[in-house]
């Protein structure tokens, strides 16, 4: 008799609220996706700007939000009378981060002494966690 094994995983469901809007996150990130998100933030250096950071952001959004989900979360990005607001995302995008067992760390500081980390970004996608630098705290943000 032939052993089968099974590699299936159990899902759970991601979802969050903002006052009085609830997001969905897809159960789990796409290979693909996963790899090409790594891929994209994989050169980002320890100098990334402002806009880079805010990239990142959004592309890690644009990966595990549900279309009508992140549809409303753009939307509430720039609303001014009913805003989500830097550090709420930021917040949010550490905890989806969690969710996908994917390890967030902040930038280093540009006037950090010594040579970058060898890969700053996703470091891993094999037997341990990816880090994605996810910090916005950089230069101030007005709403």
């Amino acid at each position: 008799m032939t052993e089968i094994r099974d590699f299936s995983k159990q899902r759970k469901d991601i979802s969050f609220r903002v006052d009085e809007d609830v997001f969905h996150a897809a159960r789990g990130i796409p290979a693909e996706v996963l790899m090409a998100f790594a891929s994209k933030f994989s050169s980002m250096d320890t100098n990334a700007t402002v806009d880079q950071q805010l990239e990142a952001f959004r592309s890690m959004l644009d990966v595990v939000l549900l279309p009508d989900s992140l549809a409303r979360f753009n939307e509430r990005m720039r609303d001014r009378a009913n805003p989500i607001e830097i550090d709420q995302v930021e917040d949010i995008v550490t905890w989806l981060m969690e969710q996908y067992g994917l390890r967030p760390t902040e930038l280093p500081s540009s006037s950090q002494d010594g040579p970058p980390d060898p890969v700053p970004g996703i470091t891993s996608m094999a037997s341990t966690p990816a880090e994605v630098s996810i910090s916005a705290s950089s230069p101030s943000i007005a709403s």
